[in-house]
């Protein structure tokens, strides 16, 4: 995850768990990046209860907290937060893993940069300000007058400004097929 729930509700007391992860979602999607650390990889998992994956090796490089991408095991793909490491198993927040062993499978650690973080930030601080009021480009209160400019694809980006989506520009991979 690119942040805690209680870090983004020091912003924005409203925010949920599902705008973050829309907002992550966003991010890996914009740029075609997974933010993958292939260095903090497993192979050959099985899936034990809802939410512990037995690796088989002990785990080294994974922390409580952390962000990890399960991928090639059919059922149980996706991203999961690390809530429990121990010798040689993981258990996930908020899985509901499917019990199997896939050999196939693999672990990759998830790692995002400060500035994105940053960036995210500046999105949800965006939004609680702006979220509202979006068209206007001018305001008056006496006389009551309020302008709106036309909002094109060059304009914006999912909703933001084109300016606030810039940090992701140096993260973006070429898409494939």
């Amino acid at each position: 995850m690119i942040l805690t729930l209680k870090e983004a509700q020091v912003i924005d007391e409203n925010i949920t768990q599902n705008d973050l992860d829309a907002y992550e979602q966003m991010v890996r999607q914009l740029t075609s990046n997974n933010f993958q650390n292939k260095n903090i990889r497993f192979f050959k998992l099985l899936f034990e209860g809802t939410n512990k994956i037995l690796l088989g090796s002990s785990v080294l490089g994974l922390r409580v907290g952390d962000t990890i991408q399960v991928s090639e095991s059919r059922y149980n793909d996706g991203l999961f937060v690390v809530s429990e490491v121990g010798n040689d198993y993981i258990e996930c927040e908020s899985a509901n893993f499917f019990n199997l062993e896939v050999k196939e499978a693999f672990i990759t650690k998830i790692e995002y940069p400060a500035d994105i973080k940053q960036g995210v930030e500046s999105l949800i601080k965006y939004q609680k300000k702006m979220g509202g009021k979006v068209g206007i480009k001018s305001e008056s209160i006496a006389r009551m007058s309020t302008t709106y400019y036309d909002v094109n694809a060059n304009d914006n980006s999912q909703g933001f400004p084109a300016a606030k989506m810039d940090f992701l520009k140096k993260y973006e991979k070429m898409r494939w097929g």
